[in-house]
C-alpha cells in the first residue's frame, strides 16, 4: 500500500531566500578584499613616489657648498613638482648643528593634498678656511 505525501517540485521562498543571503554576503566580503588590495597597492604607490620625490631633493643638496648650505636660495627651500607629479610640493631646510662646524640637519618634506611624507638626515659641507 501506498501512501501518497506531499512530494516536493521546487524550492521555497525561505530556501531561496537564504541562498541569495549568502550569495549577498560572499559578494560583500570579496569586494571588501579586493577594495582592500587596492587601497594597499595606491599607498605603496604613493611612498614610492614621495620616497623618490624627496630622494631626488636631497640628491640636489649633494651640489651645494657651505655658504650655500647656510643660505639656501628660495627656489630649494620650497617648490611645486612638475607634471604629471604636480600635486606634490616640497620645502627642505638645513639648519646648522651649533657644536659642530660644518654640520647641517637637513629635513625634507614633500607635501600632497592627503598627507606628508619627511625625510631627515645630516650633510656635513667643510667650512671655509680662512688665511691671513
Amino acid at each position: 500500500m501506498r501512501i501518497h505525501g506531499s512530494a516536493r517540485a521546487g524550492i521555497s521562498l525561505l530556501e531561496a531566500v537564504v541562498a541569495i543571503a549568502i550569495v549577498g554576503i560572499t559578494s560583500v566580503s570579496a569586494l571588501e578584499a579586493v577594495g582592500g588590495d587596492m587601497r594597499t597597492a595606491e599607498r605603496s604607490r604613493r611612498a614610492m613616489e614621495v620616497e623618490a620625490l624627496a630622494t631626488t631633493r636631497l640628491d640636489f643638496l649633494n651640489l651645494f657648498n657651505y655658504n650655500s648650505m647656510e643660505a639656501l636660495p628660495d627656489s630649494v627651500k620650497s617648490g611645486k613638482f612638475g607634471a604629471p607629479l604636480d600635486e606634490y610640493t616640497w620645502t627642505t631646510s638645513a639648519t646648522p648643528v651649533s657644536d659642530q662646524p660644518g654640520l647641517f640637519d637637513v629635513r625634507v618634506t614633500v607635501n600632497w593634498a592627503e598627507g606628508s611624507y619627511v625625510v631627515k638626515t645630516y650633510v656635513f659641507r667643510s667650512p671655509p678656511v680662512f688665511t691671513r
